[in-house]
């Protein structure tokens, strides 16, 4: 065999075993990351593990056990029936899935100015994406608000929680049917919501933190979790 063609056949083989090894690296990476685990400490780290960011935010803190995010000013998603303006610049951590899910997210806001917010948020594109989150509400004050857009967004105030500084807050995917239900204690839920949305194979999901009126705000993420998994009821969520 002549040199230059052995030489040829050992790049191939290289690059056929460094393939094998990013195919598998990715396929492990994917499983932890929808396998229900707290992925806070997982995306502790430049690269963040599978996850990216659409309006990386200037500043954003990792400690042992929470994640934090500081929204800038006049950051949202909206698109407002009321006037036609579509806002799109609060800072979302997301990662690619597919299928049914359920996420879980731990959110302790910033309630200093108006709508302020930390959330859990499905994302298709620009008019089609889904917000769940423990809000700063010009109505309710701090509430369970949750935003479904289709094309145009539309504004849904809950419950009232004047009471407590942190909630946690889960989503259901069951094929085309999204539910939203929230927990003082990240045990006992209630279902907020119930919303259908366009059947597409991937979709982004992950937390969004927002100041749409103020000059900023901290808002604190002390556990976030994604597990694959298909619910049997998604009201309760079980």
């Amino acid at each position: 065999m002549r040199k230059s063609t052995k030489n040829f056949f050992l790049i191939t083989i290289g690059l056929f075993i460094q393939l094998g090894i990013c195919l598998g690296q990715n396929t492990r990476l994917k499983e932890e990351l929808m396998s229900g685990m707290n992925l806070i400490n997982h995306i502790n780290n430049a690269d963040f593990n599978g996850f990216s960011w659409l309006n990386k935010p200037e500043t954003y803190e990792f400690t042992e056990d929470s994640f934090s995010i500081l929204a800038p000013p006049e950051s949202d998603f909206f698109n407002n029936p009321e006037d036609g303006k579509v806002t799109g610049t609060a800072p979302f951590l997301y990662t690619e899935v597919t299928g049914d899910f359920i996420a879980i997210t731990q959110v302790q806001p910033d309630f200093t100015s108006l709508w302020n917010a930390g959330a859990l948020m499905v994302y298709w594109d620009s008019e089609h994406w889904i917000k769940f989150g423990f809000e700063y509400s010009d109505a309710t004050g701090p509430s369970i608000v949750s935003v479904v857009t289709r094309q145009e967004s539309d504004d849904a105030n809950g419950v009232i929680l004047g009471d407590t500084s942190a909630i946690w807050l889960k989503l259901i995917r069951k094929n085309n049917l999204y539910s939203m239900h929230w927990s003082r204690d990240g045990k006992n839920y209630k279902m907020a919501r119930l919303a259908a949305m366009p059947n597409k194979d991937i979709i982004k999901i992950g937390i969004e933190a927002q100041c749409p009126a103020g000059q900023g705000a901290k808002h604190k993420f002390s556990f976030f979790s994604l597990e694959s998994k298909t619910v049997t009821d998604i009201r309760k969520g079980e």
